[in-house]
């Protein structure tokens, strides 16, 4: 993913460390609403989403969306307000996913490639 967020920092001076890390937890969790939502949605119709079967999955999907846009924003000022690295960011990231295709490589040489059976809570959910 490659986004552009502009420079936060005059929105950090402005509202305060504080006021913003309240805003990015309630940002998350309208993340994880819209998710929620759009899931329900999938399930309800049976299948992949599709924007041209009813008003309510386009609705969901601009909401999904925008919700993402905001955390998007949140992480760029939490990485500000907190001083992370973006080496630090990628150097996680590609820690996680190695551990991830190790957990899906030995999902697949036990249950023969079909990964259904067998699996751990952590491997069957996708933990990272």
């Amino acid at each position: 993913m490659n986004i552009h967020v502009p420079d936060q920092s005059k929105v950090i001076m402005a509202y305060g460390h504080d006021d913003q890390a309240m805003i990015h937890c309630e940002e998350c969790g309208e993340l994880i609403q819209a998710i929620s939502k759009m899931r329900r949605i999938v399930h309800r119709f049976g299948g992949p989403f599709d924007p041209y079967r009813s008003d309510e999955e386009v609705e969901a999907y601009g909401n999904l969306v925008e919700e993402m846009a905001d955390v998007l924003i949140c992480l760029e000022q939490i990485k500000e307000m907190y001083g992370i690295y973006e080496k630090e960011l990628q150097d996680m990231v590609d820690k996680k996913y190695a551990r991830q295709e190790a957990r899906l490589a030995a999902v697949c040489r036990k249950d023969g490639k079909s990964g259904k059976s067998g699996r751990s809570r952590e491997v069957q959910h996708g933990n990272v």
